[in-house]
């Protein structure tokens, strides 16, 4: 469970080195979002659908852009 500063601190090395990346984050969720048995406040793992279901969205368009590169690069 990476404090903000962490991702600071991993945007800037991912930068300096060039990658192409992305942070997705989704307010007012806590690890585990998209397990829908997470539900145990206390450890910090609660179950969000709105966040999963974009989440979800999220990681298929990421898909869908990588499957495009591949095809253009044959």
């Amino acid at each position: 469970m990476a404090t903000p500063d962490s991702v600071v601190a991993l945007a800037k090395e991912l930068s300096a080195l060039g990658a192409d990346w992305q942070v997705h984050g989704y307010g007012g969720t806590q690890h585990a979002f998209t397990n829908p048995a997470a539900n145990d406040t206390e450890r910090g793992t609660v179950y969000d659908a709105q966040a999963d279901k974009r989440s979800w969205i999220a990681m298929k368009n990421f898909l869908a852009e990588q499957f495009e590169n591949l095809e253009s690069n044959k």
